[in-house]
């Protein structure tokens, strides 16, 4: 990995190659134009040597040298299709390389497997209750709702009582009674 020191001086290094030249092409305005040339690829050589930049729309690049020949023919052009990103390499091209594979091995974690809902939460779910009068606060009808669920879900889960046969309770009242 590249160093701080290292960064900063191609950052610079960057940000004087753009100024001299967009001073070169401001110079065809005189030495006013070269001054504001100058200014701004210093700032844009300061503003892109920092991060990726994605193009925002469809390019063509030529060569640094050659930026005189906007209009004319240069020896070398590129296309560069909108969307595509300019990465900062500080002259180490395998500094990115390496960054990109180490990018490209880190493993997006799988998504947490959803618990599975318990027997309660089924039937709470699919519980039929009244619908909620209009005098009735949300909370009230909320605390009727689980209450009914809950004596319902007891109930089934218990077993209730089949045919000829007594819940203890009732033979306990009942032999009471006696």
């Amino acid at each position: 990995m590249s160093t701080r020191k290292e960064r900063a001086e191609s950052k610079g290094s960057l940000a004087s190659d753009l100024a001299l030249a967009g001073a070169a092409v401001g110079s065809v305005y005189g030495p006013a134009g070269a001054v504001v040339g100058g200014v701004a690829g210093g700032l844009t050589g300061l503003i892109v040597a920092d991060q990726g930049m994605v193009l925002p729309i469809d390019m063509v690049a030529i060569p640094a040298y050659q930026a005189y020949m906007i209009t004319g023919y240069p020896a070398t052009q590129i296309y560069i299709k909108a969307g595509e990103t300019i990465l900062p390499t500080g002259g180490n091209v395998a500094d990115v390389l390496q960054g990109e594979m180490e990018a490209a091995a880190i493993e997006v974690p799988a998504k947490k497997k959803r618990r599975k809902p318990n027997a309660w939460i089924k039937f709470s779910k699919n519980f039929d209750y009244r619908k909620r009068r209009k005098n009735e606060s949300a909370k009230a009808y909320l605390s009727a709702r689980s209450g009914a669920a809950s004596r319902s879900y007891k109930k089934i889960k218990k077993g209730g009582t089949k045919k000829g046969q007594v819940r203890k309770t009732a033979r306990r009242a009942y032999e009471k009674k006696k």
